[in-house]
């Protein structure tokens, strides 16, 4: 049985200035004090927690992966690799924010005409759902969860995010192996990938030493890319002529990322695995913990209509929800030493 698990977070104030390149200076000198709520685990176990939001307690989530909120259709949806299940097994679950409907399979790749591995990474854009699967990106309808079709990308060795760009782009992150398995190999097939309006594949980052790019976001900044191999978070400026080199790097105070998500008040949201939390940063840093004690948080989102941080906890099966307050307009962001 998934739990979800509930939490209200109180930020007093905002992250330090660091590097320009990657954000802007602001006035003030205020001590950072970003607070943050650590929970216990009962029973070696995250899940039972007592200030939970109980909406999902019913829904059996397995293995969830990623979970997007779907302000069009006002749903979330959620991936489940369902790695117990026989291959092609995975599903995608669709959930109403306020728990009065909520369909485990209503995406289900063991239904006929259905095409659904193991799915990661999310997004949607008004009646149409990406979801990045292995070595595909498929699309389905947002409202009846009938597929549309499958884009292939050639080469593919696990995709693992999708991202939304400006004129209908997609973004999307082959990690390079499977990242749930910690046996299998790397084999260089670390990519970043462009897939134009009309379907065009090309190229935006392919290198073994990109880390294993994990999760995507795509903002007027540039495309934001976490990495499960190191502790950085890497910005690239997409380029129409071929390969983007790196426009910056930003260290992350967890290694192991899976995830990342925006807030309306410019700060990034980061799930890591080995710190068992989530960090919360501008995007020129640094980043501070807000949510620890966490079991595998996966691919992360937030729901700014109802003010939610949404994470799913893959081993734990579960989605776990938290309210969380957007920074005040205004607010004093404290300079780094110099």
């Amino acid at each position: 049985m998934g739990l979800g698990v509930s939490g209200t977070l109180s930020l007093t104030s905002a992250c330090a200035e660091t590097t320009p390149a990657l954000g802007h200076a602001e006035a003030g000198n205020v001590e950072p004090a970003l607070t943050h709520l650590t929970y216990t685990p009962r029973h070696g176990h995250t899940l039972h927690l007592a200030d939970r939001l109980a909406l999902f307690d019913k829904v059996g989530f397995s293995w969830p992966s990623a979970v997007v909120h779907d302000p069009v259709h006002d749903v979330y949806w959620v991936s489940n690799l369902n790695m117990d299940g026989a291959a092609g097994a995975g599903f995608i679950s669709r959930l109403q924010p306020d728990g009065s409907l909520s369909t485990l399979n209503f995406i289900d790749g063991r239904r006929a005409g259905v095409q659904l591995s193991s799915p990661h990474g999310l997004a949607v854009s008004g009646d149409t759902l990406f979801v990045a699967d292995v070595s595909a990106i498929r699309k389905f309808d947002a409202t009846s969860g009938e597929p549309k079709e499958s884009l292939v990308i050639p080469g593919a060795r696990y995709l693992s995010d999708v991202a939304l760009g400006a004129n209908d782009t997609l973004y999307v992150a082959d990690v390079g192996s499977d990242p749930n398995l910690a046996s299998v190999p790397n084999e260089g097939s670390d990519a970043v990938y462009r897939i134009s309006s009309s379907g065009e594949v090309s190229v935006v980052a392919r290198r073994p030493d990109l880390g294993g790019p994990v999760a995507l976001l795509a903002d007027s900044t540039g495309l934001w890319v976490a990495c499960t191999g190191s502790a950085d978070l890497l910005l690239l400026v997409p380029s129409a002529e071929g390969e983007s080199p790196d426009a910056g790097r930003l260290h992350l105070p967890g290694e192991s990322p899976r995830g990342i998500a925006a807030m309306p008040d410019g700060t990034l949201l980061i799930s890591s695995w080995t710190a068992r939390a989530v960090f919360r940063g501008f995007r020129d840093g640094p980043f501070q913990p807000i949510i620890t004690g966490l079991e595998s948080p996966a691919d992360l989102d937030y729901d700014a209509r109802r003010k939610r941080l949404l994470i799913p906890l893959l081993t734990g099966h579960a989605l776990a929800i938290f309210e969380l307050e957007p920074l005040a307009a205004g607010s004093a962001r404290p300079k780094q030493a110099r």
